[in-house]
């Protein structure tokens, strides 16, 4: 009898069948947990258990692991810790750039349902006079995000479409900060680095 063509429920990844029973298997990168049908990621970047250079950063994404390298400023930009760029203001080739790029990384589970909250983005200075526009810059051609403006100085990344992985998605969220007081207008991005897992687990 083959037990797994009864239901797809019995396990959380693959059934097998076996000679009067069966049995669930998880994929590479999972371990099966003590009910026998259910999968759990290993965390190789905790175990130690991956191959990154001494430059590189483990990071941990369900059922797998990516090296990340350094970050690395363009011109004009220079460097101001291990994870933001800036582009000085007496530099002639910053005046159409943004200020600031500071670079994020996280993960998100395929197929997540929708529509999700995944991020969040907020001013760290209020200056008076001032106002924060919330955008996606660049990244989202597909359509599957939104910046939505949840305050004055604070706005959140929402998925609004699922995305399936493995994938790697690369969005620039920008925020303008316009002060009429001062007639200013500048601006600062993150790029987020959003990688897709395979499952849904």
């Amino acid at each position: 009898m083959d037990e797994c063509s009864f239901s797809e429920f019995l396990c959380q990844h693959e059934c097998v069948n076996a000679p009067g029973s069966y049995y669930c298997v998880c994929p590479s990168g999972y371990n099966l947990l003590d009910d026998s049908r259910s999968c759990q990621d290993i965390n190789e970047c905790e175990i130690r258990n991956f191959t990154c250079t001494l430059q590189q950063t483990c990071f941990n994404i369900p059922g797998e692991y990516k090296c990340l390298d350094p970050v690395r400023c363009e011109e004009p930009y220079i460097q101001i810790n291990e994870n933001r760029c800036m582009c000085p203001a007496e530099n002639p080739g910053c005046r159409d750039q943004p200020f600031t790029i500071l670079y994020r990384v996280m993960d998100v589970l395929s197929g997540r349902s929708v529509p999700s909250d995944i991020f969040q983005m907020q001013a760290t200075t209020r200056y008076p006079g001032a106002y924060y526009i919330f955008q996606i810059k660049s990244g989202n051609e597909g359509r599957e995000f939104y910046m939505r403006q949840t305050g004055p100085i604070s706005a959140t990344l929402v998925m609004t479409r699922p995305v399936k992985g493995p994938r790697t998605v690369q969005l620039d969220l920008e925020m303008i900060t316009v002060n009429t007081v001062i007639n200013f207008r500048g601006s600062s991005v993150i790029r987020l680095r959003i990688f897709v897992s395979q499952y849904s687990f």
